[in-house]
């Protein structure tokens, strides 16, 4: 996907041969109502149907809820695609072939690289059958079987100090295997060496499937236990998770991910079939971590090891999550060590049992701050409480952050407010959100009679673009306008094309979508057009007045005559529309 041209032109053709009708009734049963399709929308509860389809303007639209857009918002909304995934998918399932770019050469280095790693790969795959190893003895030991080896891609590399450079510098060279993250300089300054030495071989991918870098479980007691790639163009611990190339379909299909400490734990998750799973590769979650999980789902269960190391890892990676907007929940081991462990000792069954019970996270932490909360002192309290407010700060929803303060309150028999004050002033800093703005009703209904054909030319002539005080009814506008004026029919597709931003977008799904405006609406078109012009006129003579006064600022008499003159122009408009 990286290297593939989605120009405008592109977009717009593989747009046009989608049947958006079949994409949305995978998700959600239609049914003809007029001259377009209709069922209950996927984006909210609702009883009576408001969710409308339209086949021929590939464009759908809820009049309940207000969501709406083409194919590829649909996509994005309920299989959590990226724009590019989603022209993608759409663009294979039509059979359109997509054309390539160019490399860079940066992209170019970037490839070799990654087939550097590959070829690695397969020599420490290699090595894994060589006699006497100790890595085959661990996994033996752990009761790997050969299918969970191949599938999983274990490998060794041998206690040697140039395996690795051996066997692939003559064809890469030293300074690419460097920089692939397989060896390192010598301290003398001359030669390399390689960085994996005795160690289990597990190898990392994105959620691509590209192959980027290992992970080195020690196998000699030598620290660190798990040595990881070096970071580099290729490798990005903070941004990569453990089998997400795996799991990201089911986590986009059931809507929930489960989040474990370590790769064993995830292989023995994954290979009993349950879905979703990824590895953090530690307790250190990033926040880029919790993004890309977020690209995929909206749930996460974190089931990180049973003991207290583990619980204080599940609470210090809650409120990571918590930030990127997903609702997080933990599961309790009952006393097992870790989620691998369970599935040996009581089996796939237990585990689902276990996942069906996993506790809100906020009760989760009740349980291990507030269970005995009667033998607590005031102070030790007021520490359990203030242990809390990362939690607290980092819910997004003030909703739900409200209802939490509430259940610590009453965990720890306080006051609401006692709580509430903790929070306030240690709330996360404002989030960015997409301002939404109500669009002025008027301005809808001219530009829904625009595109239902319903304005003549000259009507349509007669109307500026600054009569629309709202940036996404101005800019669907001025498209539309200009196909009329050249005597061209709606394209809607190109305008959906040449749209930049998602309100654009939703508002052309919903003018296009709404029934046919009746003659007598529309015979009252002027009591709408004229106070838009009135407003477009104050609004511009309070512009004018602004440069006049700069004008007169900067001694431009010449400049200032000329706008005196524009708004008194604009005066005598203004009074013919009274």
């Amino acid at each position: 996907m990286a290297f593939v041209d989605l120009n405008d032109s592109v977009i717009a053709q593989v747009r046009s041969a989608a049947d958006i009708v079949d994409f949305v009734s995978q998700v959600t049963p239609l049914k003809l109502a007029g001259k377009s399709y209709k069922g209950l929308c996927p984006f909210h509860r609702e009883k009576t149907p408001s969710f409308h389809v339209d086949r021929d303007k590939g464009l759908f639209y809820c009049f309940g809820c207000g969501t709406g857009g083409d194919v590829f918002k649909f996509l994005a909304l309920t299989e959590r695609f990226t724009f590019p995934e989603a022209v993608e998918h759409v663009a294979s399932r039509v059979g359109i072939e997509l054309p390539r770019r160019r490399k860079t050469t940066r992209e170019s280095d970037k490839d070799d690289l990654l087939e550097v790693v590959d070829e690695a790969s397969e020599a420490f795959h290699q090595a894994l059958g060589f006699p006497d190893n100790p890595a085959r003895k661990y996994l033996d030991d752990r009761k790997v079987g050969e299918d969970i080896i191949k599938k999983y891609g274990f490998g060794y590399a041998p206690d040697s100090w140039d395996y690795v450079l051996t066997r692939l510098a003559r064809k890469h060279g030293e300074k690419t295997l460097e920089l692939a993250g397989l060896v390192m300089p010598r301290k003398s300054g001359t030669g390399y060496y390689d960085r994996f030495r005795n160690r289990l071989m597990i190898p990392i991918h994105r959620e691509t499937g590209a192959l980027v870098g290992f992970g080195g479980r020690s196998l000699d007691g030598t620290d660190p236990k798990y040595l990881n790639s070096p970071e580099s163009d290729l490798f990005n611990k903070s941004r990569l998770l453990y089998n997400l190339h795996r799991s990201k379909d089911a986590m986009r299909r059931i809507d929930r991910a489960i989040l474990v400490e370590g790769y064993f734990d995830s292989i023995a998750l994954d290979h009993a079939g349950v879905p979703g799973v990824v590895a953090s590769m530690g307790t250190s979650l990033t926040s880029g971590q919790a993004s890309l999980l977020r690209r995929y789902t909206t749930k996460v269960v974190i089931a990180y090891d049973g003991d207290d190391a583990g619980k204080s890892a599940t609470l210090r990676a809650a409120p990571v999550l918590l930030a990127a907007g997903l609702t997080v929940s933990a599961l309790d081991l009952q006393g097992e060590k870790d989620p691998d462990t369970l599935i040996q000792n009581q089996g796939v069954d237990r585990f689902l049992e276990l996942l069906g019970n996993a506790t809100d996270i906020f009760d989760f932490a009740l349980k291990e701050w507030a269970s005995n909360v009667k033998t607590l002192t005031g102070r030790e309290k007021a520490d359990r409480v203030e242990a809390f407010m990362p939690l607290l700060s980092a819910v997004v929803d003030p909703v739900v952050r409200n209802d939490a303060a509430q259940r610590i309150a009453d965990g720890f028999h306080l006051e609401f407010e006692t709580v509430w004050s903790k929070v306030r002033g240690k709330a996360a800093g404002p989030v960015e959100r997409q301002v939404v703005r109500a669009v002025p009703s008027g301005e809808k209904f001219v530009l829904t009679a625009l595109v239902q054909g319903r304005l003549g030319r000259d009507k349509v002539e007669g109307i500026k673009e600054g009569f629309f005080s709202d940036p996404a009814c101005r800019t669907l506008f001025s498209i539309t306008k200009s196909a009329i004026s050249a005597g061209q029919p709606i394209d809607y597709s190109e305008i959906a094309t040449h749209l930049k931003g998602e309100a654009e977008l939703t508002l052309l799904s919903e003018v296009t979508l709404t029934e046919d405006l009746e003659d007598v609406a529309l015979g009252r078109l002027d009591e709408v057009l004229i106070p838009m012009q009135k407003a477009y006129i104050e609004r511009r003579k309070r512009e004018i007045q602004q440069d006049i006064e700069e004008a007169v600022r900067n001694g431009d008499h010449s400049r200032e005559r000329q706008l005196d003159t524009e708004k008194l122009e604009l005066s005598r408009m203004l009074s013919t529309l009274k």
